[in-house]
């Protein structure tokens, strides 16, 4: 349920656990308000907070953080695409509400570290048809029990998943770090925004099972692979590297987009 009460942008969600990074996160500087809900809580016992922008019924899921403090950038990218958005409304059609996840993962940002406290991999826990308890995790190394005992065995996993299902997003756009590729549904209206992104952003799409994958390991378990499975549309965009935020070409994927989902 969302929480009625309103809060300037850069507090809960945009600065919990930030500030034990060795390399301080500013927060959202406009003085802006939204209204938040808190989904969950995450081992360590932090909220886990979105933030809304609109009251339209249909909405877009933004992402960032999932991978903790490895891929503070993506953190960062969202926090601008945040402020950016709220303070210039009219590049958002009024049929669509954007919902902001900043910090996927608050206690790997705060502890400098890719997973849950538990150690499992935030984007292998997922219920897909490909989950897998052993997994490969985003460096290339095969580690056992990285993917969680079971699907969704971890309450961060479930708190987002069970907000995804609730609200259905028309789609989700999750931004992981480091490899400048995106992956994306190539059918259906998942297909038209996956072309629309990659023409307005430039980033390098590999057509699934064309042998061109980015990927030198099989990754079990993602979000994006559940999301197909419920029938919700996402796109999986890694940034070039773990340290620039990329906002240009991301505000243009995400503009070139919203027409076709208004």
């Amino acid at each position: 349920m969302r929480v009625n009460r309103r809060r300037a942008l850069g507090t809960m969600a945009g600065t919990v656990g930030l500030l034990a990074l060795g390399e301080r996160i500013q927060p959202v500087r406009a003085e802006v308000e939204l209204p938040w809900t808190p989904i969950g809580f995450t081992q360590g016992g932090v909220p886990l907070v979105l933030r809304h922008f609109g009251d339209a019924k249909n909405r877009v899921l933004i992402l960032g953080g999932q991978h903790g403090a490895p891929e503070a950038n993506t953190i960062r990218l969202v926090e601008e695409l945040t402020e950016h958005l709220v303070t210039t409304p009219g590049e958002v059609p009024g049929t669509i509400g954007i919902d902001f996840l900043a910090v996927t993962n608050p206690d790997g940002a705060a502890a400098g570290t890719r997973q849950f406290l538990s150690g499992v991999d935030p984007n292998r826990n997922w219920g897909g048809a490909d989950w897998d308890s052993d997994a490969y995790d985003s460096n290339g190394r095969f580690v056992p029990g990285l993917g969680g005992s079971a699907p969704f065995s971890e309450q961060e996993t479930r708190a987002l998943a069970d907000w995804m299902l609730q609200s259905r997003p028309l789609l989700t756009l999750n931004y992981p770090s480091a490899g400048g590729f995106m992956f994306g549904s190539r059918a259906g209206l998942g297909g038209e925004l996956t072309e629309r992104y990659v023409a307005a952003s430039g980033y390098y799409a590999p057509t699934p099972g064309g042998g061109s994958s980015p990927l030198p390991y099989r990754a079990t378990g993602s979000l994006n692979v559940w999301a197909r499975t419920v029938g919700l549309n996402t796109l999986f965009i890694e940034l070039t590297t773990p340290t620039s935020v990329e906002f240009d070409r991301n505000l243009a994927g995400l503009k070139a987009v919203f027409p076709r989902l208004a």
